[in-house]
């Protein structure tokens, strides 16, 4: 019985993964950076304010909110990682700048961009096994931290090269 439980999620969790590959390529493929509001995104991952709803509402209310704090913020990392892509891009033409300073910072923000678009990848799992099982607590703490460093690298950038980050360093 056991087996089947775990074959059922998996299934489930790949399919989520390719829905959400579909819907970013698309998403991509048209549009810009968006800014994100990360002090929002702070409280949907904080644990106490979580543990504080489940200690104040029924069980079936918290289900149901937490299912609905979980939709949000799977928004929120897509659209992290719709950004890192942006700024991933970016920073693949920057790399072959000739000023060795602007080339490094360039090769440093590809590899954050890159981090955290695993780092997604892993919260997007997290998020789809609390949204089945929402008494877990899976969610993706770490990613802001990663997104603000991704943030201070892309100004940093943006001080060596204005010309090309300005726009995008200001919409991040």
């Amino acid at each position: 019985m056991t087996i089947f439980i775990v074959i059922a999620l998996a299934l489930l969790t790949v399919t989520f993964f390719y829905i959400g590959l579909l819907s970013r390529r698309k998403q991509v493929e048209s549009g810009p950076v968006r800014p994100l509001d990360l002090s929002a995104f702070h409280t949907l991952v904080d644990r106490a304010d979580e543990a504080f709803l489940r200690e104040k509402l029924p069980p079936t209310e918290f289900f149901r909110l937490k299912r609905l704090r979980i939709r949000v913020t799977w928004n929120y990392v897509r659209r992290i990682s719709d950004n890192s892509i942006v700024v991933l891009r970016l920073a693949g033409l920057t790399r072959q700048d000739p000023d060795p300073q602007v080339a490094q910072t360039a090769i440093e923000l590809a590899d954050r961009a890159t981090h955290i678009r695993m780092v997604c990848l892993v919260a997007f799992s997290k998020l789809a096994m609390e949204f089945v099982f929402p008494y877990m607590q899976l969610t993706p703490a770490t990613l802001a931290p990663k997104y603000e460093s991704l943030r201070e690298t892309l100004l940093h950038l943006r001080s060596l090269h204005p010309q090309d980050v300005a726009p995008l360093a200001a919409a991040i």
